[in-house]
């Protein structure tokens, strides 16, 4: 089987409400679909389209390119590409609901390369092995947060890299399938949110903090 890409991304956020919303009961103000599947598929595309010095998948930063995550009235948040410790401040619009994985990973080769099967397979094993032995925390502001995800399967979709792209793979379209475990959230409070979160145990490991502005 060709593995061309396999990408491991590890995330976890929550917001300050009374409790999680589950996928499918907020809607955004395009009305557009909040499949998890779909979502995940746009989530992709939005964190592979910017070179490696402007993608939201890289390192600590403060505005900027890397913190334009709104998509058909949703906001994408990104985890990063290893474990070192980062910090990140983006400002989120007020009434906007966020996603973003708990974990993911995706399977893929230059387009028209492999079949969906191959993609799938591959993708279903990674995260597999991911999930095994993996431990998450979470705070908001300090407290604790508890909140739940659903695994969810991307269709066969496209991904364009872009030159200087963050996975050091050649320029160009590629079919991907993806896989992970996914949360959709409900917009924030209005005000400033500090979320640290992270994995421990498994086969990856992260320790990020966003400072999100909610206005």
């Amino acid at each position: 089987m060709k593995r061309a890409i396999v990408i491991a991304l590890s995330l976890l956020l929550a917001l300050v409400v009374a409790a999680p919303m589950a996928l499918g009961q907020t809607q955004p103000s395009s009305g557009n679909s909040l499949d998890p599947g779909q979502l995940s598929a746009e989530w992709w595309r939005w964190a592979l389209q910017k070179p490696a010095d402007q993608s939201p998948l890289v390192g600590s930063y403060s505005g900027g390119p890397q913190c334009q995550g709104q998509r058909g009235g949703v906001f994408f948040l990104a985890g990063s590409l290893t474990g070192e410790p980062v910090t990140r401040e983006c400002t989120v619009p007020s009434g906007t609901p966020i996603f973003l994985p708990l974990v993911n990973t995706f399977c893929g080769d230059v387009k028209g390369t492999g079949s969906e099967q191959e993609f799938r397979q591959c993708a279903n094993e990674s995260l597999d092995q991911i999930l095994q032995g993996s431990t998450t925390f979470i705070t908001v502001d300090g407290n604790p947060v508890d909140v739940s995800g659903q695994r969810a399967e991307s269709p066969l979709f496209t991904v364009t890299l872009p030159q200087n792209n963050v996975l050091g793979a050649p320029p160009g379209a590629y079919d991907v399938v993806s896989d992970g475990v996914w949360v959709l959230l409900p917009p924030l409070s209005e005000g400033t949110h500090t979320i640290h979160f992270g994995v421990t145990g498994g086969s990856f490991t992260q320790d990020i903090t966003y400072v999100l502005t909610v206005k």
